[in-house]
């Protein structure tokens, strides 16, 4: 498949199969995040894969709780529901089995590219778990998140270096159901200039 149809076809899911995730796609997952462009060269962020489904469920009820889910009726997906859409969703990481991390150094998060990285990071995952028949959803609030009572000494266990900071989740499994169709896109989104 080409990278734009692709682009055109991966979709965000929210529904998965307890199915553990092999761990050569993780590890593939993983360096398709390494090869991200970067600020400058810098090869800053760092990936923590975690593939306990008992710790992906605790540390995704902590992610929801931090999450405002009053956004006023906007709905996020009728067919893969996000905890917006659904109050009786428990954990931001919708059952996952496998989960990334991508972190940044604190030092790099109010430089003009240090979320970004970490963004980019999650997308060159997510592509390539959807090249492998992985499905994804890039979820925010690893910063909330981990700042959560207890939460450091997780990071700490796992050997990040204390001068790095979670920025964004990655849910990895497989799909529970039909993949989803694609969206219309809006109007108006794009502007040419030739002069």
């Amino acid at each position: 498949m080409e990278m734009l149809e692709m682009m055109r076809t991966r979709r965000s899911i929210r529904k998965y199969l307890s199915t553990p995730v092999e761990r050569e796609k993780l590890e593939m997952i993983q360096e398709a995040g390494i090869f991200a462009p970067n600020p400058g060269g810098g090869q800053g962020t760092k990936i923590i894969i975690v593939d306990n489904p008992e710790l992906i469920e605790k540390i995704g009820a902590i992610n929801a709780d931090c999450e405002n889910r009053n956004w006023g009726g906007r709905a996020v997906s009728v067919e893969q529901p996000s905890i917006i859409d659904d109050l009786s969703i428990r954990s931001g990481f919708y059952g996952a089995p496998a989960l990334g991390i991508v972190c940044i150094p604190k030092a790099r998060k109010e430089a003009v590219n240090g979320i970004g990285s970490a963004f980019v990071c999650a997308q060159n995952m997510v592509m390539e778990a959807y090249a492998l028949g992985v499905s994804s959803c890039i979820v925010g609030r690893a910063e909330a998140t981990f700042s959560q009572s207890g939460m450091q000494q997780l990071l700490d266990a796992w050997g990040l270096d204390s001068e790095y900071m979670p920025m964004v989740f990655v849910c990895l499994g497989y799909i529970d159901g039909a993949y989803p169709g694609i969206k219309a896109r809006k109007e108006g989104r794009t502007l040419w200039v030739s002069a």
